[in-house]
Parts: C-alpha cells; sequence; structure tokens
C-alpha cells in the first residue's frame, strides 16, 4: 500500500467512526428524583419479610411481593394503600429461598418473574427462576386466594461454582435476566441468562457479563424500555443507563450514578413504577411499609422582567 493509499485509508476509518459517533443515540437523561416518602404499611400480616417486589403490567396500581425463605410459593397481591388484595400459589413451584422477583410485558402478556436464588451458605448445586403469567384481578375484591398454574421454571448454575444472590431483573426487550451476587466487597459479579429451557435438559451456565463497584447489592431492577437498571444496597441505591446500540455489560462497566433511598430497616426490594422512572421499596421489617421515590416536579421559574420593571409582589399563601 503506498503513503497516499494508507493516508486515504486512514481519513476514511477516522471519518466513518467520527460519523458513527455523532449518530450513536445519546443515554437516557438522569432522572431528578426528589426525596423518598412512605405510601402505607402493608395489610397483610402474612407478608412478614418483603424480600421482592414489582409493580403490576396488568392490573393498575397493583404490586406483587413475597416472604423470604420460610414461606411457600406464594405471591401477595396489594395496592398503593396497603390494602390486602389476594395471594396465589405458584403450582408445581418450591421455595427454598426465594429473594427477588420482576414483572415484565412481552407482547400483550404480563408476567412475573420469582428468583429461588439466595444461597448464603455457598452451596446450592443450581438455582431457580420461575415464570407464571399474571392473573387479571377482579376491580373492587379483597383477599383472593388463587393458583397460578404454567410456570416454567430457568434452572442455573453459575461458572467457578455457588454463588450467594438477592437481586434479579429482567430485560423485556431481550427478554434476558440478569442476576447480582451479593458480596460483602467491592465484587458483586453480574451474570446473564436466557429466559427459556436449556435444549440439553441441562440447567444454563449464566454468563458473566461485569463486576459492579457496589458492596452488599440486595435487589436490581431494569425499566420497560430496558433502558435503566437500579441496583439496590441497604443504604442507598446506584442506576445505571445504556444505549439502545449498547449491551448491559457495557452500561455496568461505567460509573454509577448514587440516589438516596428513604431509611427503611432490612431494605431487600426495589422496582420500577408503570412510568420507568418512579421507584417503591418494601422491608423485611413489619409493619412491612411500602416508599416511593418520586420524580420531582420541575420549580416554576419567573418570567423575565424587563428593564426598569420592578418584581412581581408576592404574598405569603
Amino acid at each position: 500500500m503506498t503513503r497516499t493509499s494508507a493516508l486515504a485509508l486512514t481519513l476514511l476509518t477516522a471519518s466513518v467512526t467520527a460519523s458513527a459517533a455523532e449518530k450513536a443515540p445519546p443515554p437516557p437523561k438522569p432522572i431528578p428524583y426528589g426525596p423518598g416518602r412512605q405510601l402505607c404499611e402493608l395489610g397483610n400480616v402474612e407478608i412478614e419479610e418483603s424480600s421482592g417486589l414489582a409493580c403490576s403490567r396488568r392490573n393498575r396500581g397493583v404490586f406483587w411481593t413475597h416472604n423470604d425463605s420460610g414461606d411457600g410459593p406464594r405471591l401477595y397481591a396489594f395496592n398503593r394503600k396497603g390494602d390486602h388484595l389476594g395471594v396465589f400459589a405458584i403450582h408445581g413451584a418450591r421455595a427454598r429461598d426465594w429473594e427477588d422477583m420482576a414483572s415484565f410485558a412481552r407482547g400483550r402478556k404480563s408476567y412475573l418473574l420469582v428468583g429461588d436464588v439466595g444461597d448464603n451458605p455457598g452451596a446450592r448445586s443450581k438455582c431457580t427462576l420461575y415464570i407464571v403469567p399474571e392473573p387479571r384481578l377482579a376491580r373492587g375484591k379483597r383477599g383472593v386466594e388463587g393458583k397460578l398454574r404454567g410456570a416454567q421454571a430457568v434452572h442455573f448454575t453459575y461458572p467457578g461454582g455457588p454463588r450467594n444472590c438477592e437481586a434479579v431483573a429482567v430485560d423485556p426487550t431481550t427478554l434476558t435476566a440478569y442476576v447480582v451476587s451479593k458480596e460483602v466487597s467491592l465484587q458483586c459479579k453480574a451474570y446473564a441468562l436466557p429466559l427459556r429451557r436449556n435444549p440439553s435438559g441441562k440447567p444454563w451456565v449464566a454468563k458473566a457479563i461485569a463486576t459492579l463497584k457496589v458492596p452488599v447489592v440486595t435487589a436490581m431492577d431494569i425499566s420497560p424500555d430496558g433502558r435503566r437498571a437500579i441496583v439496590l444496597t441497604y443504604m442507598h441505591a446506584c442506576e445505571y443507563t445504556r444505549r439502545p446500540d449498547e449491551s448491559w455489560a457495557q452500561a455496568f462497566a461505567r460509573a454509577p450514578r448514587v440516589v438516596a433511598m428513604p431509611p427503611r430497616q432490612q431494605g431487600e426490594s426495589i422496582c420500577y413504577g408503570p412510568d420507568g422512572k418512579t421507584l417503591y421499596l418494601t422491608s423485611e421489617k413489619t409493619p412491612t411499609p411500602l416508599l416511593e421515590v418520586p420524580v420531582a416536579r420541575p420549580q416554576a421559574t419567573s418570567p423575565p422582567r424587563r428593564e426598569g420593571e420592578a418584581p412581581a409582589e408576592t404574598h405569603p399563601q
């Protein structure tokens, strides 16, 4: 190749790279979160250790939760007032150590996912994600009892041996599950696995995709558009954002944004609301609170004054 050709190729490559960079969609803008607040206390006393939380994609104003280890394979429904709407047992599922859950929509269908992923001793041969169609709840009814059938069990293991985990999320745009290990050090590992049975009949081996420099991860969720991931600790939360042209591995490689969470005792659950922005939390301590971290309202600004014009008179409210 001549020197002229090499120079032309270099300039062409630089031009294409610059053009691609110009066309790359920007990351989502940071959400201006307001201070957290408690909305209510859950009325169902059977919810003793709310370890996972998901907002309904099918029933307006409804949330789902489950207990930590010690309960059966049951999901509890409630609303923003804390009213007990129903309890549903997942037929054919086991509840060895349920730690987190998620909700997602695929087409016109809504699903609930529960992660039987807890492993404090680090001795499990496999973990399981249960996926069930979300039931429709009749308006005005309280305390409904039912069974959820047709559960799909996705079994998986970790490369290198067992991991304790309390954080599970679903990216509905790719139908991929993400789990993050719970580590005391700044070395929590993020893994990905498909939400389908392995054709071989064996458990999936979750794929390690990133190391999060976040200690003691207790929950996570991904927004409905697949652009934001919130990762919770016992104190605050970390929010990651990704562009449509990049993977979560790339997004998790960047430093997250720290989001202040309201005080709570042993908080191990978080989810995005239907708007994909507002955050909701519960606690494993009773009485169980439902907390909200809302999107801050923009502050009203006064119109610019004309030269020589006196400021507008204000009156106390």
